[in-house]
């Protein structure tokens, strides 16, 4: 025991000698490396302040187009004084903007001098014409400029671009800097690191030698624990579901997972959460209950999906390994989690019932955020966007099919996001959660007074339009595609992307007078959208009639792409 002690004791001086040496060597890489520092932080402050004025430039940008569109479409003095008061904001910051502001913001500023001069010319040769046609009730001049909504502003939103991509490269010149004047003050830290991760070794020999067969009953239990009191902090229906995947790989480490979770309105399953390369794919009405685990009320394991007498789940299919599947029933069903493995028996029994435990809590956290929300009527937003979410978008359909007059129109637009799950596998979920951020971004600044925008369940999202009839749907819809398109997504410093929107449209009365209707034939036209190549705007059939309770809609004809009929 002595002898023991005296090898810890000789650890211990040691893990103290290599931290003294990492904080000696860090702290003279500090001092080498603080002159440079400063230099480098005044650059930085520049660069944040002309962006600051940048983001206010171009939301009065953006307001300009929408309240000159708004204008357009109403005819309204308030929305005029909207427009004119944009223009007024903009050319003060665009002065102050002109001001000196170093060389390392030289070549931003020499794209916000462009793009001035971009929106300058729209102004010149399309807000003053439309303003014009509005004041004289030129009906043609207004149906001309509906059509060319989005084609004339393309000027701008390439300036626009342009700025983003003059931003990014001011950021990645600072990053180089800060690489190029920090080679040592790297290697010092990487020294100082060595000596850490030594120490870091010597410690973890010591913890392990005492706590291996301690860390190994406990950790069972401590998952179980940590996910249960989660459970009762999360803020979403999707991080339940991803917190629990995170649980369920801790204990059983599957190969891939996913979690579908049935809409508020019972009309598809949505993947939430997934890992690995599983099959995640959103399910279409009642596709849910041929789920083998769904169709038994418990968890039901295929231990060999090779196996000629073995079942095959149809929500998730594979020929070879181990499957799981487990619902989510708090009393009700709210959507299922399939578990894969590639090797087969690779869920043991005395495994299962911890499996049952985490999704039972993560159903029941499920059922009783949705019935308290329901209950008090506080499940009117989505958290990741800000948009509204599923259930008030369905209430707000009812509410303006009900408040029509006559003949008024209406549209519904129903819009996907396009391969959104490669983009999730390139950057990863954070990124994708700022992807969603942007896209609402982006469908809030093409709203009209109004007008409803939600998050549908995942990269599902929908629109509705009062009074809008096909022309003005068609003008919103390539608004938000065209701009959806020219969005470049910071995700960082010298980090961009980009995404692209598919649209289905349905218009009420002409295709139906009720929500079941409307949804239906809007989804119908956007998975034809994705059918024909996405990234572009598709209208439902002419008519469809009014659907009874409770019955399926039929398939309809394939729908041509509204954009084409307008042209035509």
């Amino acid at each position: 025991m002595s002898r023991s002690l005296s090898k810890n004791n000789r650890a211990l001086g040691l893990i103290a000698l290599m931290g003294v040496m990492a904080f000696v060597v860090g702290g003279a890489a500090s001092v080498v490396a603080s002159g440079e520092a400063s230099s480098l932080a005044a650059a930085k402050t520049r660069l944040a302040s002309v962006q600051g004025m940048t983001a206010d430039l171009l939301a009065s940008v953006l307001q300009e187009q929408t309240a000159l569109d708004d204008h357009v479409f109403s005819g309204t003095a308030a929305t005029l004084t909207t427009f004119t008061d944009a223009v007024a904001r903009e050319e003060a910051i665009a002065a102050r903007l002109s001001q000196p502001a170093g060389e390392s913001v030289a070549d931003v500023l020499t794209a916000l001098e462009d793009l001035e001069a971009a929106n300058l010319e729209w102004k010149v040769q399309v807000a003053d014409r439309a303003i014009r046609a509005v004041r004289l009730h030129d009906t043609a001049a207004i149906a001309l400029f509906g059509l060319r909504a989005g084609q004339d502003h393309a000027r701008v939103d390439a300036a626009i671009a342009e700025v983003d991509q003059e931003f990014a490269r001011a950021e990645g010149a600072i990053v180089r800097q800060e690489a190029a004047g920090g080679q040592t003050m790297i290697i010092s830290i990487g020294v100082a690191f060595g000596f850490l991760i030594i120490a870091f070794g010597v410690a973890l020999i010591i913890v392990r030698r005492f706590g291996r067969a301690l860390e190994h009953d406990a950790r069972e239990a401590s998952v179980l624990n940590q996910f249960t009191d989660l459970t009762s902090f999360a803020d979403s229906d999707s991080e339940v579901a991803e917190k629990n995947l995170v649980a369920l790989g801790r204990l059983v480490a599957p190969d891939a997972s996913v979690v579908h979770l049935l809409n508020r309105s019972q009309e598809r399953a949505i993947p939430e959460a997934s890992t690995g390369d599983a099959v995640a794919e959103v399910l279409p009405l009642r596709a849910l209950d041929r789920c083998a685990g769904v169709l038994r009320g418990s968890m039901f394991v295929v231990d060999d999906l090779s196996d000629d007498l073995s079942a095959h789940c149809p929500v998730y299919p594979a020929a070879v390994g181990t499957l799981a599947c487990v619902p989510l029933d708090s009393g009700e069903m709210v959507g299922s989690v399939h578990l894969y493995w590639r090797r087969p028996n690779a869920l043991p029994f005395d495994r299962r019932p911890s499996v049952a435990r985490i999704t039972e809590h993560a159903a029941l956290s499920i059922g009783n955020r949705r019935l308290v929300a329901a209950l008090h009527g506080q499940a009117n937003t989505d958290a990741r966007t800000g948009l509204a979410n599923t259930r008030a978008f369905d209430l707000a359909l009812e509410a303006a099919l009900a408040a029509r007059i006559g003949n008024e129109p209406l549209a519904v637009l129903m819009l996907d996001v396009d391969h959104f799950k490669e983009f999730n596998d390139r950057q990863g979920h954070p990124a994708g959660d700022e992807a969603l951020k942007a896209f609402g971004a982006v469908l809030r600044s093409c709203m009209r007074a109004g007008d409803t925008a939600a998050r549908y369940g995942g990269e599902e999202f929908a629109v509705l339009l009062k009074g809008a009839d096909g022309t003005v749907a068609a003008t919103v819809a390539e608004r938000i595609r065209a701009r959806t398109e020219a969005t470049i997504i910071s995700l960082g410093p010298g980090i961009t992307d980009h995404i692209t929107v598919s649209i289905g449209i349905s218009i009420a009365p002409d295709q139906g007078l009720d929500r079941v209707s409307l949804m239906h034939i809007a989804d119908e036209a956007l998975y034809r959208a994705k059918e024909e190549g996405r990234n572009r705007v598709v209208g439902g059939e002419p008519t469809v009639p009014a659907l009874p309770s409770g019955a399926s809609a039929p398939r309809p004809k394939k729908p041509t792409p509204i954009v084409k009929r307008l042209a035509s």
